[in-house]
């Protein structure tokens, strides 16, 4: 098992590199280690305690959070017909057609089975001729405005999945509970992506990588998990992994609008701005994670 989690490693984080070392769109992933992790914090807001620990089996975790690139990608295999070129924001109803127009229209006034909300100006894609694509200058920024169901698509696509709400902190936190990903320093600039009014470019911040090289689990935008939002001790055999159930999801990460507020950028605190799945909203993306083979 440990050689093959080894070689799973080595080939997801050596085949994907990108120009000048940008992202591509086969994401790098890195392995974290089975074991027993810290969960949760007595110091911490409510939503996160008691403190306990939980026992994972080993699993790959996307190095940065999903980018306009990738998640357009992702959206050219819908079956949908555009009849214009679309700007940042400007989708309207008439301007696609297909049995899967509706995966472009979340929120209030959106559909169920919404994965973007492209009609929002938060949202880094736009259409031309025909083709989904990053708008100007956000190819490498974390994608926004993903439902919750489009996230879990968006993974599946990439024969991958979600992570739960304890495989996110461990990757944030290690086995030693670190309280930033990076360990116990206060979040600066040079680690973070917060207190500011735009998301930056992904895997741009190695001071606030975590020790495995798992950048932005602090700031630019929250992430989607696999879980319900429930009570602590987290409990995996509960129901909160039960991907059928509807309720609120948990989301983590904090994200870029938090200014002078550290602890929302901890590797415990599950408060996000918003955890309605069929929502999405200009903080939260995305990250995948797979089994080890």
């Amino acid at each position: 098992m440990y050689l093959r989690a080894m070689a799973a490693l080595f080939f997801s984080a050596f085949a994907v590199v990108g120009h000048a070392g940008q992202p591509s769109l086969e994401p790098a992933m890195v392995l974290i280690p089975a074991g027993s992790y810290p969960m949760g914090s007595d110091t911490g807001p409510a939503s996160a305690r008691p403190a306990h620990r939980v026992s994972l089996r080993a699993f790959l975790v996307d190095v940065n959070e999903t980018t306009n690139a990738q998640f357009a990608a992702f959206l050219n295999t819908l079956n949908v017909t555009a009849r214009r070129d679309v700007g940042v924001g400007d989708l309207r109803p008439e301007d696609v057609e297909g049995p899967d127009a509706d995966r472009l229209w979340g929120g209030s006034s959106g559909t169920a089975r919404a994965f973007i909300e492209m009609d929002d100006a938060d949202a880094g894609i736009v259409i031309v001729n025909g083709r989904f694509v990053p708008a100007p200058g956000a190819a490498d920024r974390p994608a926004a405005e993903s439902t919750w169901p489009g996230a879990v698509a968006f993974c599946k696509w990439r024969h991958a999945r979600l992570l739960t709400e304890a495989e996110w902190e461990a990757a944030a936190r290690g086995r030693e509970g670190r309280l930033y990903p990076w360990g116990a320093a206060p979040p600066t600039r040079e680690r973070a992506v917060f207190a500011r009014a735009a998301t930056g470019p992904v895997g741009r911040r190695p001071a606030g990588a975590t020790p495995q090289g798992v950048f932005d689990l602090a700031g630019n935008v929250a992430e989607w998990t696999s879980s319900l939002f429930r009570p602590y001790p987290y409990d995996a055999a509960d129901g909160r992994e039960d991907m059928t159930v509807d309720g609120e999801r948990v989301t983590r990460g904090g994200d870029y609008t938090y200014d002078v507020a550290p602890e929302r950028l901890t590797g415990f605190f599950r408060d996000g701005f918003s955890r309605e799945p069929g929502r999405g909203h200009r903080h939260i993306g995305i990250r995948c994670a797979k089994d080890v083979p």
